[in-house]
């Protein structure tokens, strides 16, 4: 039986991978088809050859007696493609205990092996744009690698939760030039060193092996951006140097933004108060896309830099669901109109995320003006309760005497008209000023007036996949786009859909139960291995 071990698209959506136990192939999406093989190629006798002094021709698929009508085996762990070039990054995935720690670079136009790397232990996942190379192994060192070249620049120790399963790597790597790298701060531990520290005056002179010293004790504090979600923060009124482990005591979803050009922090805000489960940055624009283990509010952060200093410009919450379910998947539009979110729920959820001007900040007061829209169902508290009913509970604070009881038969106009009724209230200058010094004001700003956004559009697969908790990727896709179509690729049967996408009527309320999502449409199907 073929085993998926990986499925990825290339940066700009055009191709897709699938890395089996028998080897692997390169699709491309629109219109779809084969154009590469591992088995058919005349590229195949080389990575033969690379796979059999790798591994001791310890695998007895390479045996020189068989036949040469059978098709031979060349199991792959990773492939990447470096957008639409001949440029690919391959993984063999070996048949001992030792792990998966071979990687070679191929110009497959020219079937021309580059160079190869070996590493100290297994490969557990790969990250490329045109001038970087990140290499992640299960021991949670991080390699950043001059892609130009080749060159090793720096090695990041970081520290993987044994729940995290299958995805132990929580982050990403911007796809355009500025090369950001984006973590959890929880990945960190004592050994990370995101400042530098360890190479002194020469930063381009790599330490090939993490320090056993404590290195991470310089301050971080030009780094923070404090938006309304850690408006409440202890890091705020602390006047010391403040460390990655005084920032990971505050919370479990700060995330940091890591120049890898320039090996600096760029910026570091809190995305939820619960643990990070997964990153997704966009390919332009600086707009990360953050989930958490509870995986019912998707949020996203603008990023913008103001005179000199990269700050959350603005933020915008994503309610994809009530029930609590792991986020597997995040994927931006190319034109970052469009974020995709699969879950283990098995269903793919369709965002709609237009810039409008009413979501646009200005540049003061920026600590008071970012995540405007934060919600704090996402927080450590009881989250049974739903945002609306918070907001009614709010609402009722503003209003001097107890409401009347209201008839069953005009509930739902109620529902629908207090929103309204309750913004026309506030709006005038004797509540305004009482408003602003209640305890409860962010609160108040945050779940009135920004509920999150749903989901314009949805997808079911034609297929069951059930959760395993002992194969984490059971019910994992990919997702890609290609202007009005949606790309799912699904571990769990090798198979390739493409969906159409439906017009966009605009963002669905979390209020306005009479916005319905739209289902999309099914345009075709076809198997990957």
């Amino acid at each position: 039986m073929v085993t998926i071990n990986d499925l990825s698209f290339n940066p700009d959506y055009s191709s897709i991978s699938v890395s089996t136990s028998d080897g692997f192939k390169i699709f491309n999406c629109e219109p779809f088809g084969e154009f590469y093989s591992s088995q058919e190629s005349p590229l195949r006798k080389s990575i033969s050859n690379s796979l059999e002094d790798s591994a001791g021709c310890q695998n007895p698929t390479h045996s020189k007696t068989d036949s040469q009508d059978t098709p031979a085996r060349f199991p792959t762990a990773f492939l990447k493609m470096l957008f639409s070039t001949s440029l690919t990054i391959v993984v063999p995935q070996t048949q001992d205990n030792l792990g998966n720690r071979l990687l070679k670079i191929y110009n497959l136009k020219q079937n021309l092996k580059i160079c190869e790397l070996n590493f100290p232990s297994s490969i557990i996942d790969i990250k490329l744009n045109r001038k970087r190379l990140l290499v992640v192994l299960d021991t949670g060192q991080l390699y950043i690698y001059d892609l130009s070249c080749v060159r090793l620049l720096k090695i990041l120790q970081l520290l993987f939760n044994e729940h995290d399963g299958d995805q132990k790597f929580i982050g990403d790597l911007s796809a355009d030039d500025s090369s950001w790298l984006i973590i959890p701060v929880q990945s960190t531990n004592n050994q990370t060193d995101l400042l530098n520290a360890e190479t002194g005056s020469q930063p381009s002179t790599p330490k090939l092996t993490p320090s056993d010293s404590v290195i991470n004790t310089g301050s971080y504090s030009q780094y923070l951006e404090f938006t309304r979600n850690s408006s409440l923060s202890n890091l705020k009124k602390k006047n010391k140097l403040i460390t990655l482990e005084d920032i990971k005591k505050d919370s479990e979803g700060w995330v940091v933004v890591y120049d890898t050009i320039n090996l600096a922090p760029v910026v570091i805000f809190e995305a939820h108060h619960s643990t990070i489960a997964r990153i997704c940055i966009s390919h332009r624009d600086n707009k990360v896309a953050t989930a958490s283990i509870k995986g019912t509010i998707i949020r996203i952060f603008d990023l913008k830099e103001f005179e000199g200093k990269v700050k959350v410009h603005k933020v915008k919450n994503l309610r994809r669901g009530h029930n609590l379910v792991k986020v597997n998947s995040l994927s931006f539009h190319n034109d970052n109109h469009i974020l995709g979110c699969g879950s283990e729920s098995n269903t793919i959820h369709l965002f709609k995320i237009h810039e409008e001007e009413s979501d646009i900040c200005t540049n003061e007061n920026s600590e008071d003006r970012t995540n405007h829209n934060s919600d704090y169902e996402d927080s450590d508290g009881d989250t049974s309760k739903s945002s609306e009913d918070l907001n009614e509970n709010l609402a009722n604070l503003l209003i001097s005497k107890p409401l009347d009881p209201v008839p069953m038969e005009t509930e739902d106009k109620l529902s629908s008209s207090w929103f309204v009724k309750t913004k026309k209230l506030i709006n005038n200058q004797y509540t305004s000023s009482i408003i602003k010094k209640l305890p409860y004001k962010d609160y108040f700003e945050n779940l009135i007036w920004e509920p999150p956004q749903r989901s314009f559009a949805y997808i079911k697969l034609p297929e069951y996949a059930p959760h395993n908790e002992k194969d984490p990727r059971s019910n994992k896709v990919e997702i890609g786009f290609n202007n009005d179509l949606v790309f799912i690729a699904s571990y769990h049967t090798g198979n390739f859909y493409q969906y159409q996408i439906p017009k966009q009527r605009g963002p669905v309320s979390s209020i306005n139960e009479d916005d319905k999502r739209e289902e999309c449409l099914l345009i075709s199907q076809f198997n990957l291995i």
